[in-house]
């Protein structure tokens, strides 16, 4: 390498150094480890470390990288780096090729560099430890304090304390004693208004209505624990409630309906990943045991099924390891590893609370996960192929997957593909002769002796007919005269009437079908308006009919009406079409409703021409097999029709209800090599698929833990299910603190555990230790309902104090870590939209009918310049906004929404000028100030003090002080005088006040 190549290497990779990481690893936050973890550190390594670590002969510039203090020492150079900006290193110049160009081979990505930014102007933070790591040094050992949450859970004793009058339940207890041993007292209960706006905003993330609140209040004051355990059981009951607490699942599970700007723009859309979302909503308005919601989400499609629906339910359920983040970027040689981890890391920090992404490239840093235990889970996932479907064009993002077919049948017993050539019985020619057809064919011959015209050779016998650019052309004979009692021969249907019915295999997969492939056309042969009707096989020209069948009836009508149904590649299917005069009807696979049914004007006019396999111009042939063709000159009625499939003898098809991302097996699952450095290129031995080692004897404790680690993995399984039964067992010491904690955290503004996505070394310890456990207990032996939980949890005193913080509290315990108040908190983006939509009358509670995306793929802002707006207006609840990844709904974006790309268990909650520019200025908030103000005009019959109390108690839930609608109307008026006061400046003068309210904290925040 020349010395050129050394400086300038020098210069691009030293710009790490002088910075405020010089610090130890105790001073960096969880979230920066995890960032250079998995941003920069990979980078590193595939990029550099092959010149520049111990391991290089010569290391150029005589820099080191694969070390902090190689970092820090530099090279030839010295320092190139200034700390905390990027503007200014030459780090940042290197890799936009400013300049300097480094790597020398190919510029990294944008996202890649957007990431060195990040990390530069954050003080480029280096956890990593003085000398070189490896996969294969021995782990560090570990003291039982600082790996609590790997030990076995306790079985606590209730304990003493003094005020045995203060609580209503054993939480309170826990709670309580905390309190008590640092000197101070609970806050008094929380009035009923109170208590009833947090339980509405926690249980179901909206607001009571005033009556609501005054009836509540008058039932409380008669019997205040009756009154709050009767409303509790109806709002857990609320169909809402799966649509809060859905949320909240879809935070940790990383929930997005693209894949992601990769930095140049490209941004391709997840059509299907609303099922998911669905599945989430329902799982919990049904109080799915937690251990089997957490199954079927790793392992849905190896559950056993009883019925259709929920075969598709858990194939949907395992969408949770296919709708993570895939940014075009990735389309390299490790995407496929790059997919793996971020299954890893969401299983893993979802369920466990742990990083064990972390460990890709080395042991972990601080907690007990070496390298060949990240790389035994990760032959778990290789084992599976993950079903993403294809994101928008394969050339500018992922390679396109199949996807789970949700079906409306579903025979565990079957073996059936549908794609072995049937086998009929003897009497099924006899059963389709019954019907008295024009013309019967059972292709017991070789097509491609057909040419295009129709004339035939000498054929060798075979079952089923294949045909490659060939075709059948017939004629049907001249109908019988017109019965002299009909207006014409139109009337009767004598000259258009027509049935016909085959079995036929499409052999071309459909995205690979450049256009439409015709099936039958009946009509005049050569006609170039095509009049008369044309069965096909939408092409990937119009992804909207892709793969499925239609009917078109010729360019002068130009009426083309296709069903719902996806054709699988291979698949024998039958099919029977229907013409009687103007309708059409057409009959796949024996189901009783037709695929197909609707008015399509006959143009067939005078000819009683047919073609089979290609359109009557001689276009756009099948590439198939056909079998039992049969063509009559009526139209059969239903129940014909459908026995033209039940003589065949053949099973009973299930229809394709739609489609679902999602992970199914291997055909060969395969253990993984441990990849050195995290490198594909460098692969090490072998390591068997498995679990987590740190349970085992002498690794957290000298004493064995009582969770077993050990994987029994089939050899013939990828071992996701028996990852799944591991997680869920009832004495993983994790799972089920971790989600309790979760729980907690929702409720109560923070976790027992702070860092309720980090259980290990890094984490915070437990403010409540005995407390978590006994919740993880009593959550476990009452079933893992989630619903028992939060029942318990609500009813608690602890949940009912009241928010306010007096001065001795706010000194000992400004965070409220011993839980002696209940923490005041702003609500969530979804919350105040919704609430919004709420108080002006516009809220739609139904769920929304599918995805605001189109049903197929496409490319957001592609190409650069255009613009792509797929947010489509509706009024359903915040959950069912188009959730796109870098593009979301611009009614959320303002309030901490999190970005679908990491785990989320706890959201920010930033207080920015911004948001008050939002609430100012956004068109939602004055549209639905306008709205609500439109409503509270059309009744003539209040007095401007009563519709200012009328606007209170629909924002608010509560009566204006006498002040307050002094203060509003002297509002009212001052702006008034500068209007013209008709109705539609009325409407704007109410709607400040209106939008007034809604930027109120009171409005924002729940007490």
């Amino acid at each position: 390498m020349s010395s050129r190549i050394y400086y300038l290497l020098a210069l691009f990779l030293f710009g790490v150094l002088q910075t405020s990481a010089r610090g130890d690893d105790a001073k960096l936050t969880p979230e920066q480890v995890k960032f250079f973890e998995t941003k920069i550190r990979p980078v590193l390594v595939e990029h550099c470390y092959e010149c520049h670590s111990v391991e290089s002969d010569e290391p150029g510039g005589n820099l080191l990288l694969d070390t902090k203090a190689g970092m820090f020492k530099g090279g030839l150079t010295g320092p190139v780096h200034i700390a905390g900006d990027p503007e200014k290193s030459l780090l940042i110049k290197a890799l936009r090729y400013d300049e300097i160009e480094m790597p020398p081979d190919k510029p990294l990505s944008e996202a890649v560099v957007n990431d060195f930014i990040t990390w530069v102007k954050q003080g480029a933070f280096d956890p990593r430890s003085a000398k070189a790591d490896s996969a294969s040094a021995p782990m560090k050992e570990y003291g039982r304090e600082s790996l609590w949450s790997f030990l076995p859970r306790t079985t606590p004793e209730l304990p003493s304390v003094e005020n045995e009058t203060w609580g209503r339940d054993p939480v309170d207890r826990f709670v309580l004693q905390k309190i008590e041993r640092n000197n101070l007292i609970p806050t008094n209960d929380a009035d009923p208004r109170t208590l009833i706006r947090r339980l509405y905003s926690d249980l179901i993330g909206l607001a009571p209505t005033f009556d609501e609140i005054e009836e509540f209040a008058a039932l409380h004051e008669k019997n205040k624990n009756e009154a709050t355990e009767q409303l509790v059981d109806r709002l857990l009951e609320s169909p809402q409630f799966g649509v809060r607490w859905g949320r909240h699942w879809l935070d940790v599970a990383r929930y997005g309906e693209s894949n992601g700007d990769d930095g140049l723009g490209r941004n391709a859309t997840f059509p299907h990943a609303w099922r998911y979302r669905d599945y989430v909503v329902d799982a919990f308005n049904q109080d799915v045991p937690f251990d089997r919601f957490v199954t079927e989400q790793i392992a849905g499609d190896l559950l056993p099924a009883r019925t259709a629906e929920q075969r598709n339910r858990q194939l949907i359920a395992t969408g949770f390891l296919a709708i993570g983040s895939k940014p075009a970027v990735a389309m390299n040689k490790n995407f496929a590893m790059d997919v793996v981890d971020d299954q890893i890391n969401v299983v893993s920090t979802a369920i466990m609370g742990l990083s064990v992404a972390c460990a890709r490239c080395h042991d972990h840093k601080h907690d007990p996960i070496p390298t060949r235990d990240y790389y035994s889970m990760a032959g778990i996932f290789k084992s599976s192929q993950t079903l993403y479907g294809a994101a928008g064009n394969q050339g500018l993002t992922a390679p396109p997957t199949p996807l789970h077919e949700l079906v409306s049948v579903w025979d565990p017993k079957s073996k059936s593909d549908f794609k072995t050539a049937p086998q009929f019985p003897k009497t099924y020619s006899a059963k389709i002769d019954e019907l008295q057809p024009e013309l019967h064919l059972s292709f017991q011959q070789k097509p491609e002796a057909l040419n295009i015209e129709g004339k035939t050779a000498e054929f060798s016998k075979k079952n089923f007919a294949k045909l490659k650019e060939a075709a059948i052309r017939g004629e049907l004979p001249e109908p019988e005269p017109a019965k002299e009692d009909a207006e014409d021969a139109e009337a009767d249907g004598s000259k258009t009437d027509y049935t016909v019915s085959f079995w036929f295999k499409n052999n071309i997969k459909n995205t690979e079908r450049p256009i439409t492939a015709y099936l039958f056309s009946r009509g005049k042969w050569k006609e170039s308006n095509l009049a008369g009707d044309h069965l096909g096989i939408g092409g990937k020209h119009d992804s909207k009919r892709t793969g499925k069948l239609f009917v078109f009836n010729g360019k002068q009508n130009k009426v083309s009406i296709a069903g719902s149904t996806v054709i699988s590649p291979g698949t024998w299917n039958h099919v029977v079409l229907i013409r009687k005069q103007n309708q059409v009807q057409l009959f796949l696979n024996g189901a009783v409703k037709p695929e197909i049914d609707a008015k399509i004007p006959s143009n067939i006019g005078e000819s009683r021409e047919f073609a089979l396999a290609t359109r009557t111009d001689n276009m756009f042939p099948l590439d198939g097999n056909l079998a039992e063709f049969s063509i009559y000159s009526k139209a059969l009625d239903a129940g014909a029709a459908h026995s033209l499939f039940t003589a065949s003898g053949q099973p009973q098809r299930p229809s394709i209800l739609g489609f679902a991302m999602g992970v199914r097996e291997k055909e060969k699952p395969q253990d993984s090599k441990i990849h050195i450095g995290g490198q594909t290129s460098k692969l090490g031995e072998v390591v068997p698929r498995g679990f987590l080692t740190a349970y085992q004897q002498d690794f957290v404790d000298a004493n064995r833990s009582d969770f077993s680690a050990a994987s029994n993995i089939p050899a013939e399984a990828s071992g996701r299910l028996e990852l799944a039964n591991w997680l869920t067992s009832p004495d993983h010491p994790q799972t089920a603190r971790v989600f309790v904690n979760r729980v907690w955290s929702y409720l109560f503004g923070h976790g027992l555990v702070a860092t309720v996505d980090d259980f290990g070394v890094y984490g915070a310890r437990p403010s409540h230790p005995e407390l978590l456990d006994y919740l993880a207990n009593r959550f476990v032996e009452e079933g893992w309902s989630v619903k028992k939980l939060i029942r318990q949890l609500v009813l608690s005193r602890t949940y009912q104090q009241d928010s306010q913080c007096v001065e001795l509290l706010a000194k000992i315990d400004p965070g409220n870590t011993f839980f002696a108040r209940y923490s005041r908190r702003r609500l969530d983006a979804e919350s105040i939209r919704d609430r919004m939509l709420q108080a002006s009358g516009k809220l739609d509670l139904t769920p929304q009918a599918g995805s605001a995306i189109d049903e197929i793929d496409t490319l957001i802002n592609w190409p650069p310049g255009a613009a792509t707006n797929l947010h489509k207006k509706t009024n359903h609840r915040s959950i069912y906004l188009c959730m796109l990844r870098h593009s979301p709904p611009p009614e959320l974006a303002a309030f901490d929404l999190p970005d679908g790309i990491k785990v989320t268990g706890r959201r920010d909650e930033t207080v920015l000028p911004t948001q008050t520019l939002y609430l100012l200025n956004n068109p939602f908030v004055i549209e639905q100030s306008y709205a609500l103000a439109e409503y509270s005009l059309n009744d003539k019959t209040l007095q401007e003090a009563d519709r200012v109390a009328f606007l209170f108690r629909r924002i608010l839930q509560r009566n204006p002080t006498d002040y307050e609608i002094e203060q509003a109307l002297r509002l009212i008026r001052s702006i008034k005088k500068e209007s013209d006061p008709q109705q539609k400046q009325l409407t704007e003068v109410w709607a400040t006040l209106c939008q007034g309210l809604f930027a109120t904290n009171e409005f924002r925040y729940v007490d």
